[in-house]
């Protein structure tokens, strides 16, 4: 008889204590006694609370891996110039530290204050005269630089590191695979990035007029080129000047209305009747 109550008693005990914390998605499990959070936790399984709910209870976190993609971060230069950069990060709640997460709102509160950190630490970088870049141009070509500054404002990496490990935690971050701790949130830092940066409004439109300049310069480059080639190819096959060959070159691309018997020098007949053949090729070609 009294075998029977103490099994009996047990599996009342176990029905009372014993509780599933998920693992799909995976979850951890704060563990609290009295109300009061502890600083101990469950991984996913069965697992026992006993007297639960009102000797010990459970805070259950989801542990997935977060990924974050911040709006367009808009900064001004130390030229007073408005850019706007995009950053995406990844994080993962850090059981270590399950109850900083607790304490900040959890996920929720957690991207607030990342998107937070974020915007403060890229408008410090984008005007700071001594960490900043010297002027929007400049900026433009500073993904590089502002990553690496973000990462060391937001992940806090220890002042005693060596050069070598800061740069394969940075490395190992940038590439997706970063394990840095960030205690006070109470989460792992697993990706940084910064995507482009470009400029915006009046700036934005007088970069475009600035790459749209440039590229009919390179294509004048171009064309003066060809027509420096076609120029000789004139020359060699007539037998003519250079300024000849200029006016000719010239006629043929409808650009000067010119009759051969303008044309300076000497020319024999030959050559006039070659240039004659020339005008009417191209004459045909222009429907003239």
């Amino acid at each position: 008889m009294e075998l029977l109550i103490l099994i009996g008693a047990t599996l009342i005990f176990l029905a009372i204590s014993l509780r599933h914390i998920p693992a799909d998605p995976p979850h951890i499990a704060v563990v609290t006694f009295l109300g009061r959070r502890l600083r101990k936790f469950k991984r996913e399984g069965y697992r026992l609370f006993p007297f639960y709910p009102v000797i010990y209870n459970a805070v259950l976190i989801n542990m997935t891996k977060k990924n974050q993609d911040l709006p367009p971060q808009v900064v001004r230069t130390h030229d007073l110039a408005e850019l706007e950069i995009n950053v995406s990060l990844t994080w993962t709640p850090n059981e270590n530290y399950a109850i900083e997460y607790l304490n900040h709102g959890e996920e929720s509160g957690v991207r607030n204050i990342l998107a937070d950190m974020v915007r403060e630490r890229l408008r410090e970088w984008a005007i700071s005269v001594d960490r900043g870049p010297k002027n929007w141009e400049e900026a433009l070509r500073a993904k590089d630089e502002a990553t690496l500054v973000l990462i060391r404002d937001i992940a806090g990496l220890p002042v005693d590191l060596s050069k070598e490990e800061e740069k394969e935690i940075i490395r190992k971050i940038r590439m997706g695979d970063g394990v840095q701790p960030i205690s006070q949130l109470g989460i792992t830092l697993n990706r940084l990035n910064i995507g482009e940066i470009k400029p915006r409004g009046e700036l934005a439109r007088a970069a475009e007029l600035v790459v749209k300049e440039k590229k009919e310069r390179e294509g004048e480059k171009v064309e003066l080129y060809h027509a420096m080639e076609r120029i000789k190819e004139i020359m060699e096959a007539l037998g003519c000047s250079y300024t000849q060959a200029i006016e000719l070159f010239q006629t043929e691309r409808g650009k000067v209305s010119k009759k051969i018997t303008e044309i300076k020098g000497n020319v024999s007949d030959d050559v006039r009747k070659a240039i004659e053949q020339i005008l009417d090729h191209w004459n045909k070609i222009r429907g003239g």
